[in-house]
């Protein structure tokens, strides 16, 4: 056994201020016996190790083979790192718990103070650094313009940092100082109180704390500023009710209107039951928004379990549509909705067409073109454009929608769903042969312009970038100079 144990001995007696007759007496030996294991002259039975041990709550190990000094350091860092980590952990459940017990009004007050703290502390640190920055500036100018960059970085980021630290500890000051110090003395005097003999309606007043009573009362700007916010708050609210009605209107406007396809079997179940419980969803939204306005109270139970069930069948509802549209047959074009019509055109020198995929051409003897094409039957050409530039564009458009929307329920009833577009198709030209070579030649005289042009804006761009890498050169070159000529400006100051 080496000396540790006599020398930590020695030690847990004095912190303990006890003396030898004491512990000698704790531990049933003569006081010469501990005198002799402090002196290491004699050691303990193993017995009166573990009295030890089990008395200055330590182990073996560390009695006999480790400086206590060390373990004793050691297990006072731990308790500090402890106590930190609990005082931590502690302040964030005690604010949950805060805001958890307190009421709607008491939680916007709350909130809007420490956000009116907030403002104020970015407004000073902002003042803070950017004082800081023109002090930094001024000092530091005279060294070369790398070291006073870096320098002037890690300074103003130290700043930063340090007004970043010292605004969350000032916010975490006052905040604990007016509300969670307060609301712990609160809990201390509801702890305090017995309920064993109390209704539950007591219970109930007591759980919900209005955190600043009167006593306690905020500043009048504050109570001015929450009522403005709430007003607003209210506001939004009620136009966002305005605009459940209007969804909740053209739901069931959709419910009346869904019955135009009762033909599709699972397709107009699933959507009638899916309207239905999007209904009864909006009709809960509504009335919290208006409950909430208005200061009434909301039966809470009923409203969870209606919206629940609403979901529910929502789902249901979905899955019944999704099941009903697989037997639905997706066409791209149909053509008993196509018809043919023609356009007659005169011959130009600079006649082609741009933009339409397979044109087809075929020689007839007339002598200007005609062009022959397919667009819905529901739709009209309602004006067509011919001119050196662009060529020939012809434009449609479907004008009479009561005919469309017809169509369309007729197409989900019979489970088909057709695309309907006013797109030209099938455009075929008819015209001389000398005119189909004048037409082609022009689309390629057309397509070879355009390469020319889009190179020759390419080798623009490609210019412009050069000489902007240029310039950002030269701006660069400038600001070395000037940089020299503040350093030469400074050298013949001082001299």
């Amino acid at each position: 056994m080496n000396n540790h144990f006599s020398q930590n001995l020695k030690k847990i007696r004095k912190d303990y201020n006890l003396s030898q007759e004491q512990l000698a007496l704790e531990l049933g030996v003569s006081r010469q016996a501990i005198s002799k294991w402090e002196s290491a002259i004699a050691y303990p039975e193993m017995d009166k190790i573990i009295a030890l041990c089990n008395k200055f709550n330590l182990n073996i190990d560390d009695l006999l083979n480790q400086d206590i000094k060390e373990v004793k350091r050691e297990e006072e860092s731990k308790k500090k790192l402890n106590k930190t980590i609990d005082d931590f952990l502690k302040f964030i459940a005690n604010t949950v718990n805060l805001f958890s017990n307190m009421n709607f009004k008491s939680k916007i007050k709350c909130l809007l103070e420490q956000m009116v703290i907030i403002g104020i502390l970015i407004i000073i640190s902002g003042g803070i650094i950017l004082i800081g920055d023109a002090i930094f500036s001024s000092v530091l100018r005279f060294l070369p313009d790398q070291i006073y960059y870096f320098i002037q970085g890690v300074l103003s980021s130290t700043t930063i940092l340090f007004c970043l630290i010292t605004s969350i500890i000032i916010l975490t000051y006052i905040f604990k100082t007016r509300y969670l110090d307060y609301y712990e003395k609160i809990n201390d005097k509801i702890s305090k109180q017995n309920y064993k003999d109390s209704n539950d309606e007591s219970k109930e007043n007591i759980s919900k704390i209005i955190i600043r009573d009167p006593k306690h009362s905020e500043y009048k700007f504050i109570n001015g500023l929450f009522k403005i916010i709430v007003l607003m708050i209210k506001f939004f609210f009620l136009c966002l009710a305005l605009f459940v009605c209007f969804i909740l209107i053209c739901l069931l406007g959709l419910i009346v209107a869904s019955f135009l396809v009762y033909k599709t079997g699972l397709f107009f179940i699933g959507l009638i039951i899916t309207l239905l419980s999007m209904i009864v969803i909006s009709v809960i939204i509504l009335l919290l928004l208006l409950n909430f306005v208005f200061n009434r109270q909301n039966d809470k139970k009923k409203m969870i379990w209606t919206f629940i069930v609403s979901i529910l069948v929502l789902g249901i509802g979905c899955g019944l549509i999704f099941v009903g549209t697989l037997n639905f047959e997706v066409l791209n074009s149909n053509e008993t909705m196509l018809e043919t019509k023609n356009l007659e055109l005169e011959m130009t020198d600079n006649t082609f067409f741009y933009g339409y995929d397979n044109v087809k051409y075929v020689e007839t003897n007339i002598s200007n073109i005609k062009i022959q094409y397919k667009i819905n039957k529901y739709c009209n050409l309602t004006s067509y454009s011919q001119d050196d530039k662009y060529g020939i564009h012809i434009w449609a458009s479907c004008s009479n929608p009561t005919k469309l929307a017809r169509v369309f329920i007729k197409n989900i009833n019979d489970k088909k769903i057709v695309s309907i577009n006013n797109e030209i198709q099938e455009i075929v030209v008819y015209a001389s042969k000398k005119n189909i070579d004048k037409i082609k030649s022009n689309e390629q005289k057309y397509f070879e312009t355009e390469k020319t042009y889009d190179e020759t804006i390419n080798e623009y761009e490609k210019t412009i970038n050069e000489l902007e890498n240029k310039i950002a050169e030269y701006e660069n070159k400038i600001a070395d100079q000037n940089s020299q000529i503040e350093e030469y400006k400074y050298m013949l100051k001082n001299n």
